[in-house]
């Protein structure tokens, strides 16, 4: 049962009571800004691996291996796994900590189930000179994970979008997370709305405690724009696929996902009683799944300038892997 749902069936004195602690945990956070991590020690054996070769290896090593004879039923995060997110001690992590697994110990409290798929990021020829780093080189071999943030509702759903993108050699992977709001939409098609890195404000009171506990942590990791709905995509522009570092990168402001028709015909009509796991499987290999736009600050959606495709490249799974290790960093760029 989530934060939501148990004020709603609280009585009002008690449901104000669990607000108070709540919003009191909060409040006696320190905002005490937190030292920069240190560099991954480097690792010799990656040295001599390509990008592909680092998404081979997550693929058929880990994600297929693990994958569900029985696919896990859909749950909520309860009211301590909110508590946890909302005094941001867990969401500081997710802004500090590199690498491509989860720490031993830590799960996930949202987003917890999902399905991977291997996918190729392929920058149109009218756009590849526009900006730096991954917008420029595209990327062969990425792997991505479908995702929604709990288990849907009776009419709604909240699906979001995490891609990792692989560096030649011993560089850390770049990450990338889109989602359309952390409000719930109406229905159960996945591919009903546009995916972004910049979100409109939460309406919902147990999102709005969220998002103040993520704006909280931002200011301790000492983030240039603290603001949860606004993730940089500095970190992908400021580096190619063959690991060269970009001295002065041209970074969107924006980017959108679009959903092709294809991928939102797969989910039309989709109910709760539909899981969106089996779903994606249907989603056919080679298929471009999102049509990707940049947006300058300021702009409208209708001067949107297409960038790009994201394509499937193998068929999607859904892995315990995916579900208990698999990692994407959160991208916010410090001062």
């Amino acid at each position: 049962m989530n934060v939501a749902t148990i004020l709603q069936r609280l009585p009002c004195w008690r449901a104000s009571l669990i607000t108070l602690v709540v919003v009191a945990a909060v409040g006696c956070q320190s905002v005490e800004r937190v030292a920069v991590a240190a560099e991954p020690t480097p690792n010799p054996a990656l040295a001599s691996r390509s990008a592909c070769q680092k998404a081979d290896s997550m693929w058929n090593d880990k994600i297929v291996p693990s994958r569900y004879t029985q696919l896990p039923a859909l749950t909520s995060p309860g009211f301590l796994d909110l508590l946890t997110l909302i005094t941001g001690r867990f969401a500081l992590k997710a802004l500090t900590t590199q690498g491509d697994e989860l720490e031993a110990g830590r799960g996930k409290l949202i987003h917890a189930f999902g399905a991977e798929a291997r996918l190729r990021l392929a920058i149109n020829p009218t756009a590849i000179d526009s900006y730096t780093g991954i917008f420029h080189s595209g990327a062969p071999c990425v792997i991505g994970r479908f995702s929604l943030a709990t288990k849907p509702a009776q009419d709604t759903s909240i699906p979001g979008l995490a891609l990792k993108i692989f560096i030649d050699g011993d560089q850390a992977s770049v990450n990338l997370l889109l989602m359309h709001s952390i409000d719930e939409q109406a229905g159960h098609n996945y591919f009903a709305q546009t995916f972004s890195n910049i979100l409109p404000a939460p309406r919902a009171f147990a999102k709005r405690m969220l998002a103040s506990g993520f704006e909280r942590s931002a200011v301790q990791f000492g983030a240039k724009d603290p603001n949860p709905g606004r993730l940089t995509l500095e970190n992908l522009a400021g580096i190619q696929v063959n690991g060269q570092r970009i001295a002065s990168p041209r970074t969107p402001y924006q980017i959108l996902f679009r959903p092709t028709a294809l991928a939102r015909a797969l989910m039309q009509g989709a109910s709760a009683l539909d899981d969106f796991r089996l779903k994606l499987a249907g989603l056919a290999v080679g298929q471009a799944v999102y049509d990707i736009y940049t947006l300058a600050e300021g702009d409208s959606p209708e001067n949107a300038r297409l960038l790009g495709q994201l394509l499937l490249t193998a068929p999607v799974v859904s892995s315990r892997y995916g579900d208990d290790k698999l990692y994407f960093q959160h991208n916010m760029a410090r001062q």
